[in-house]
């Protein structure tokens, strides 16, 4: 395929909606980055002007594939204690719908045609009509699904989609664990705050979620003492659109903290120390 070919041009323009599309659908950068290959194979095989709606032939193709795949990575997540969504360090345009880390674990709790439906309604702003056409699907079945996917999310606990309020309480965390003020560190901590952390098959973590103010703390700031290097510290970045913390030594990247805020406290914080994943963030 070379770039003057007239079937390039369209799937380039569509390529990163499409990709943010397949991260929301399966948490994963480099599941999604395969799902859009797979999806260029279908769309360069096409005969020219066969499509009239390339947006919505691509849309259509990445949703399917996304779909079987995720059904898949499902059954494999299902056998680990945890699971965190890869961090996506990529821009986030102001005005994109919530890309949280803590909206895409909660998403892990719908069936994939489920997060399919609630995805292409909630973050793309699709009507019933075209993703019962993606889905190949009635209206009406496509908003049983829908309603099944937000009976399934009622009651979870959300978190606001605020950049300013995040990274108030972020630069506060951070100054908190470099100073290793564990008071400091409680108070910035909503009673019901949960940190869940994964590391791959390559890192360590926690097995299981921790719960409360007083265990969270004790647990970050005991790993940094007894297992992380001298000069070991945070910096601020951005992850999944939110503020967020990369916490590195002299060898590079070691976690990625991402957060989950409202009412002015830190209610979730998602520790990545998977070394395949925290290996992208920036420098």
């Amino acid at each position: 395929m070379t770039t003057a070919d007239p079937r390039l041009a369209p799937f380039l323009d569509q390529r990163p909606r499409l990709r943010l599309l397949a991260y929301r659908l399966l948490g994963s950068i480099s599941d999604a980055d395969d799902v859009i290959q797979d999806a260029w194979l279908k769309w360069c095989v096409l005969d020219d002007g066969i499509v009239r709606d390339p947006a919505a032939f691509l849309t259509t193709q990445v949703t399917r594939l996304s779909i079987d795949r995720l059904r898949k990575l499902k059954r494999q997540r299902e056998l680990g204690r945890q699971w965190l969504p890869e961090p996506w360090f990529d821009t986030v345009a102001e005005d994109e719908a919530d890309l949280s880390t803590g909206l895409l674990l909660l998403l892990e709790r719908l069936g994939a045609e489920q997060r399919a439906v609630y995805v292409l309604r909630e973050a793309m702003d699709l009507d019933f009509a075209e993703i019962a056409a993606i889905l190949d699907k009635s209206v009406a079945t496509c908003r049983q699904i829908m309603s099944r996917a937000r009976a399934a999310l009622k009651g979870q606990p959300r978190f606001a989609w605020d950049a300013a309020q995040t990274a108030t309480l972020v630069q506060r965390f951070a100054s908190a664990c470099e100073q290793r003020d564990y008071a400091a560190l409680v108070d910035l901590l909503g009673d019901e705050c949960r940190l869940v952390s994964f590391a791959g098959a390559k890192g360590k973590a926690a097995l299981n979620p921790i719960r409360g103010p007083d265990k969270i703390s004790r647990f970050l700031l005991g790993v940094r003492r007894k297992f992380l290097a001298a000069d070991f510290h945070l910096r601020p970045v951005v992850v999944n659109g939110l503020p967020a913390l990369v916490g590195a030594d002299g060898d590079g990247a070691r976690w990625v903290l991402s957060f989950g805020c409202r009412d002015g406290k830190i209610f979730g914080v998602y520790l990545m120390a998977d070394p395949d994943k925290v290996v992208h963030a920036p420098s």
